[in-house]
């Protein structure tokens, strides 16, 4: 069921974690490159090396290229770096050193790399200790310090994403969204059901097991909990569950409709989509169902839902079909105060604000299959970033230079990431039974 089948459905009833343990020093800003923009001509990336990863005793060999691979594929993603093809590299691996000492900086130069990842791992019964270095190859030196990280063996990846983060930090001084989670709905059977999983795909966790209809997922502000809508009881409501202990509470079971949970970026509160006083309006409530403010943005009979916020919480962009179709506003929460935002397109809905407040998502119809389309808040600069199958439900990664959506530009219905200029996709989930409502997590304090 997608965003705009959740529009049609309110204007019907209105009419795992794992730790890691982290030795490295604390961590200090060493930035050696501006971050450069995502513009919408292009992406200038930075060229990096990531050899398959030194396994230090000769029986723990299984690990070293697929650690690799997913350094490298993090690095991608990043839409800052661009991973050198490792059939150009020189050196066996196993045999390169770890130390700036060791390093053959000319060789690396040669092959186009600006920087060198190593890194080297040790496993011991059910856990792993893996090190890495950065080195900055122009320079012939090591960039920041040295960083370990170990824990369980299961939770290798992780560790291999905690290193992406850390050399994100310390080429551009921000760190990465390696350690985010991505929630979706899940068809499974008749049901849909709440999943989420690691940032790239990988280890999908179901969240809900109901047997019914969840929809809109939506991670809270310190990325514990998932609130989102069900059908379990027959009537919509918003619950909130702990991803870490699946306990499940209720946010919002007024009589009518409630749906559209979004937590308010740095406050323990949400802005949902209610029908308790007969027409179809936004509200602010606490995670236990308090309402705290209705917001008034609906006119007449129209229908208002989908807040998503601002990152300061102080506006919201919201669909309304007040003019007719479903349109794209914004509300000022301060000032009380309403503006339209799209008027291109009969039918636009999904709106999601990007973390920097630069631009807003949201799906669009301008003549055949929707698309994603990014937008100014002061309406300027509106495009399509998307061609091709059915593009739904954009959500920005929290460094704002990801965009995940659902789409069927491959056939079913699956989540998919591109940078936010439409360029560079990847497909997530590969389930069967379609995937579709993405919600990004924010990132996760690191201690």
């Amino acid at each position: 069921m997608s965003q705009r089948c959740i529009f049609k459905i309110a204007g019907t009833f209105s009419a795992l974690f794992l730790t890691l343990i982290l030795f490295s020093s604390p961590q200090t800003a060493f930035s050696v490159v501006d971050l450069p923009p995502i513009s919408p001509s292009g992406i200038q990336k930075i060229p990096i090396a990531v050899p398959d990863f030194k396994y230090m005793t000769p029986e723990q060999t299984q690990l070293a290229r697929e650690m690799s691979d997913v350094l490298s594929n993090d690095l991608n993603i990043s839409g800052v770096f661009r991973s050198l093809d490792r059939k150009g590299f020189l050196e066996d691996p196993q045999g390169m050193g770890l130390e700036a000492s060791e390093i053959k900086f000319e060789d690396w130069r040669r092959q186009g790399a600006a920087f060198l990842a190593r890194c080297s791992y040790q496993i011991q019964g059910n856990s792993i200790r893996l090190d890495g270095r950065l080195f900055d190859v122009a320079g012939r030196k090591l960039v920041g310090t040295p960083k370990s990280y170990a824990g369980e063996l299961r939770a290798w990846r992780q560790m291999v994403h905690a290193f992406a983060d850390d050399i994100m930090m310390m080429v551009t001084g921000e760190r990465g969204v390696f350690d985010t989670k991505i929630a979706y709905v899940q068809s499974v059977g008749s049901a849909k059901e709440i999943f989420y999983c690691d940032f790239d795909g990988y280890n999908p966790v179901q969240l809900t097991r109901d047997n019914s209809i969840a929809l809109s997922p939506s991670w809270s502000p310190d990325q514990s909990q998932i609130a989102f809508v069900s059908y379990k009881d027959g009537s919509p409501k918003v619950y909130g569950e702990n991803v870490s202990n699946n306990s499940r509470y209720l946010i919002s079971g007024f009589p009518g409709m409630n749906i559209a949970p979004a937590w308010r970026p740095g406050r323990n509160e949400l802005a949902v989509a209610l029908s308790k006083d007969g027409s179809q309006d936004i509200y602010l409530v606490s995670p236990t169902g308090q309402v705290i403010r209705k917001f008034g943005v609906g006119f007449g009979s129209s229908i208002s839902v989908s807040p998503s916020w601002s990152p300061d919480g102080q506006k919201f962009a919201f669909v309304s079909n007040e003019s007719g179709n479903p349109q794209i506003y914004i509300f000022d929460v301060t000032t009380g105060q309403k503006k339209r935002l799209t008027f291109s397109g009969k039918y636009n809905v999904s709106p999601a604000w990007s973390p920097k407040g630069d631009w807003i998502a949201y799906s669009g119809r301008e003549g055949g299959e929707f698309d994603i389309f990014i937008i100014r808040p002061d309406g300027g600069d509106n495009h399509a970033i998307t061609n091709g199958g059915r593009n739904e439900c954009p959500r920005w990664s929290p460094d704002g230079r990801n965009i995940a959506y659902s789409s069927t530009k491959q056939g079913g219905s699956a989540i998919r990431i591109m940078y936010s200029n439409g360029t560079g996709d990847w497909q997530l989930t590969r389930q069967g039974g379609g995937q579709e409502l993405p919600d990004w997590s924010p990132r996760r304090n690191r201690q």
